[in-house]
């Protein structure tokens, strides 16, 4: 019942908060709204990333959720999953947006854009060397009657002499306002194995969320219950 009442009064609140930003309220309110808004979806998030299965596709979780969220805002949470040297990141975050969808938006290409180019700059300071960034190729699929979609690119690189792919799969569960991130980083000889579980292990997080959602809303008896007190 704790998650219901985070969950749903996140929907009225941004759209009091897009109201905000365009101007139709003080100043006062126009910074407190939003503020408001990012807790609740910040306390959402921080149960929903724990509620993520502690082994998916044979790669298990490895330390506990990191909250990002108190150096910056916007930032989320992550939860690190490995397998042998492969490692596997979950991030879900806002990016401090409040109109995340579950479609493939303006707003997940510009994002995933930003986190391509993240690579660049790993290289520009030496860390990484040869980068070279593959095409963004949005993919749909369903499970349980249920469609998601999501945006994918491969990266490979050079990390201390040693060839490195990183697999980025960027999405968005609007039910939870949030983009859902998994970062696959293996070394070379691992390719055929990890590739062989990328859908897997996409599939499972993003169905986990999304029933982590559902499961929050509440069902007609606890409407009529809610109703009747």
């Amino acid at each position: 019942m704790k998650t219901i009442l985070k969950v749903f009064p996140l929907v009225f609140l941004a759209a009091s908060c897009a109201a905000v930003s365009g101007g139709s309220a003080d100043g006062k309110n126009a910074g407190a709204l939003p503020d408001r808004v990012q807790e609740m979806v910040v306390a959402v998030q921080a149960d929903a990333i724990e509620a993520l299965p502690a082994e998916i596709a044979g790669f298990k979780a490895s330390e506990p959720v990191a909250d990002r969220e108190k150096n910056k805002r916007g930032a989320g949470f992550t939860r690190v999953y490995t397998l042998d040297d492969a490692v596997v990141t979950v991030f879900l975050y806002n990016d401090r947006e409040f109109g995340v969808t579950n479609e493939v938006s303006y707003l997940t290409e510009t994002l995933m854009d930003k986190h391509l180019s993240e690579f660049l700059d790993m290289q520009a300071s030496g860390l990484f060397q040869d980068v070279r960034i593959g095409e963004k190729k949005p993919r749909e699929f369903k499970w349980r009657s249920v469609p998601y979609a999501v945006t994918e690119a491969e990266i490979n690189y050079m990390q201390k002499d040693e060839p490195k792919t990183s697999f980025l799969v960027l999405g968005g569960n609007e039910d939870l306002m949030s983009f859902v991130r998994i970062r696959f980083t293996y070394p070379k000889q691992m390719h055929k194995k990890v590739s062989g579980k990328k859908n897997v292990f996409t599939r499972t997080v993003m169905t986990a969320l999304h029933d982590f959602a559902e499961a929050a809303k509440p069902r007609p008896a606890e409407d009529s219950d809610a109703s009747a007190e």
